[in-house]
């Protein structure tokens, strides 16, 4: 008679694997501490996910990898992503193969001629006995972990036998083969590889090279202009569209901002996938690679799930992923270098802002206002992904501008980060907008100014310390966000040479403040607005009512959407202008319901406390830079609706470039201005939702012009006039 097993010694038995896997890992770390202690300075946090992570395996988690597998890949530099395990993702999204250098590409391709060519052929198109290798997806799974096993154990019933090799060496492949899969190989040869590098000193300087826009707004001044001269008032009807990539997404909205370098550009598809695209032919637009991001379905947003784009920094890209993941890829694989949880999409969190690389930093802000959380704005170690630091818009028991809220309900005060801010590396002061205070329309449950929330704060990018702020709205009952895009400039006010801050601001007001410590100079309206007589002396507003926000039905100006909200403005420097894509309209809004904070659910009070009474209307406005003055107005087409935009209008930030023009997107259509004088030089109509803002450089030394507008990115560039016979 064969027994059962005892459920006791099974527990006793699990047990004892934990307390052995607990032991070795805990010996790992003592030999390992005991020669590289530099490393493991930051070994609490290391080694806390290790425990977890292997803890699982001795539950008989994590079948796919060995144990030896395990151990080798958890202690590589960046533990080849394995720590999202244990954050919750599965071990085909979580791990990424770190060996993607130009050294792994030679080492693999020997290895790939040696062992694979006879069968996949030698460019990896196929042979009569193996498949190709050139396709976005494999029949097995298109991840680094299932390309990995692949080669590990062969494929049953194939000729497809696991090749001898230590562990390394599949990880090479793994690497050799993402380059024969994104960089689309054909019969004709193999595209040499992509050599993608951009160093600090080019993001520092960045806007000063023709041929790149490096950053979200074109350099780390916010200003969205370039220098580029050759498209004209005179020739500008002459544009032309020289090429179309289509995206493969099936959201119909993109916002993003492409970045790009040597003939390459790099941007996102909603919700996180990241494309490279050939920017050097007249006639491309040609795919290089193609990273997919698989988004759960339940990640929250409040407003549509978008992304704004990329960071660059030596051979990596910086992506924020819309459920909560910082991802840096491989420039010229779009393979997964390292990830790392920003923040927990299950308690309202989500990410759509484009990083901004600082010195050797990646920052990253967070969205979510319209949820119970905590904002915050976060900067990791561009090179391991490493926390360098965290500042917590809402401030805690203890910290200045605590007392700006009532109880606990700063706890989930709001005050998300999800638009880039600017940097003077000069004085290492890093600027960015603070979004609305929780929730949105209840002001009655969060007493207060509500620090920092409708502010801009700047910060020593160094520690990501309070240098200072300036509060736009105090205790904000209109869902105002200060989330625009700062712009740096120095300019003379009343006779003195200033570095200031420019700012078109959501509640209506045009600001400039000093820059180094932060003083209010001059604040004017660029908008109808009511809720506000004017500015004091120090830039608070004059209430135009005792209680802004009654019982009663109340009319106020400008809409809840604001009279502008994320679309960048641009600054012509050798004009004093900044253009500013700007909305005119008038809503009611009355006393809104008490709401109660619940985890993930929306907690907004009541949004029906704030209706628009018609259509919000677009208008592109030309400001004196030091003055805030109208120099022009320019109404663009608005014919295009987009129910997720300000009063159905589909609407995009502006470029200014140094031939005089203003260009930018709406209802459809994108067009350009004379920068002088507002008049709409050129104009054509594409369809689509009309949200990203143009960017220019140069292409074989000529000026071209991007945007992505519907589902599509387009090139333009000057066509010769026709000879006339």
């Amino acid at each position: 008679m064969i027994e059962g097993r005892n459920p006791l010694s099974a527990r006793i038995s699990a047990n004892l694997r934990i307390v052995l896997a607990l032991a070795l890992l805990l010996a790992g770390v003592v030999v390992l501490g005991a020669f590289h202690w530099s490393s493991l300075r930051h070994s609490a946090e290391a080694v806390t996910w290790r425990v977890r992570l292997f803890a699982r395996k001795a539950e008989g988690g994590i079948p796919e990898l060995s144990w030896s597998e395990l151990w080798q890949m958890a202690w590589h530099r960046g533990g080849f992503g394995l720590e999202g395990i244990v954050q919750g993702l599965s071990s085909d999204e979580a791990v990424t193969n770190p060996y993607s250098t130009n050294a792994d590409y030679q080492a693999a391709s020997h290895l790939f001629r040696e062992q694979c060519a006879m069968c996949h052929g030698n460019d990896g198109v196929g042979g009569d006995i193996g498949p190709p290798l050139n396709h976005l997806s494999f029949k097995h799974g298109d991840s680094d972990l299932a390309i990995y096993r692949v080669i590990r154990d062969g494929v049953r019933n194939t000729v497809m036998h696991p090749p001898p090799m230590p562990m390394v060496r599949r990880w090479q492949l793994v690497g050799y083969v993402r380059h024969l899969q994104h960089n689309g190989v054909s019969s004709a040869g193999s595209k040499a590889p992509l050599h993608i590098e951009v160093n600090s000193n080019q993001i520092t300087s960045a806007g000063s090279r023709t041929d790149e826009w490096l950053t979200y707004s074109g350099s780390l001044d916010g200003h969205r202009y370039t220098p580029l001269d050759q498209i004209t008032p005179a020739n500008v009807s002459q544009l032309r569209i020289r090429w179309v990539r289509q995206f493969d997404t099936p959201l119909p909205t993109i916002e993003a901002t492409p970045i790009v370098t040597d003939g390459v550009i790099f941007t996102t598809e909603p919700p996180s996938d990241t494309i490279a695209v050939d920017a050097i032919n007249a006639k491309s637009g040609d795919l290089i690679w193609r990273y997919v991001r698989k988004v759960p379905l339940t990640a929250k947003a409040c407003c549509g799930r978008f992304n704004r784009g990329l960071a660059i920094l030596d051979n990596h890209l910086y992506l924020a992923s819309f459920e909560g993941y910082l991802v840096c890829l491989d420039a010229d694989t779009g393979s997964v270098v390292w990830q790392t949880q920003v923040a927990d999409p299950s308690l309202g969190y989500s990410l759509s802002v484009a990083p901004l690389v600082v010195n050797r930093s990646v920052v990253v802000g967070v969205a979510g206002a319209e949820y119970p959380i905590r904002g915050f704005l976060a900067a990791y170690d561009g090179e391991t992904g490493r926390k360098l630091w965290q500042f917590d818009t809402i401030p805690g028991p203890g910290e200045p501008g605590n007392e700006t809220w009532s109880g606990n309900s700063w706890k989930t005060g709001g005050g998300s980060t999800w638009v880039t801010g600017s940097y003077d590396h000069a004085l290492d002061l890093l600027y960015w907008g603070v979004g609305n205070p929780a929730p949105a329309f209840s002001g009655d449950d969060r007493p207060g100014d509500n620090l920092y929330t409708d502010s801009v704060v700047a910060l020593r990018a160094s520690s990501g310390k309070l240098a200072w702020y300036f509060q736009f709205t105090p205790h904000d009952p209109y869902d105002w966000d200060s989330t625009q895009t700062p712009i740096l400039a120095n300019i003379s006010i009343d006779g003195r040479n200033r570095k200031v801050i420019c700012w078109a601001n959501r509640n209506g007001f045009y600001y400039v403040l000093d820059r180094v410590t932060g003083e209010f100079l001059k604040g004017v309206p660029f908008v109808e607005e009511t809720w506000a007589k004017g500015l004091d002396a120090k830039g608070r507003p004059i209430l135009a009512s005792a209680k802004p926000v009654s019982s009663d039905w109340r009319f106020v100006r400008p809409a809840n959407g604001g009279a502008t909200i994320w679309q960048n403005a641009a600054f012509d420097p050798r004009r004093g202008l900044i253009f500013v894509p700007a909305t005119e309209g008038v809503a009611m809004s009355r006393k809104s319901l008490h709401a109660t904070p619940e985890a993930g659910e929306l907690f907004l009070g009541s949004g029906g406390a704030f209706v628009t009474l018609t259509k919000t209307v677009p208008v592109i406005r030309a400001l004196d830079v030091a003055t805030g003055t109208k120099k022009w107005e320019y109404f663009p087409p608005a014919r295009l609706e987009n129910p997720t935009a300000p009063g159905g209008v589909s609407y995009s930030g502006l470029l200014a470039t140094g031939g005089g023009l203003v260009f930018g997107a709406s209802g459809g259509s994108v067009f350009a201005l004379d920068s002088a004088t507002g008049r709409e030089l050129w104009r054509v109509f594409l369809g689509g939702d009309t949200r990203a803002a143009p960017i220019s450089f140069t292409v074989d030394g000529r000026q071209v012009i991007a945007v992505s507008v519907g589902r599509g990115l387009f090139l333009f560039g000057l066509s010769p006039k026709p000879q006339q016979e």
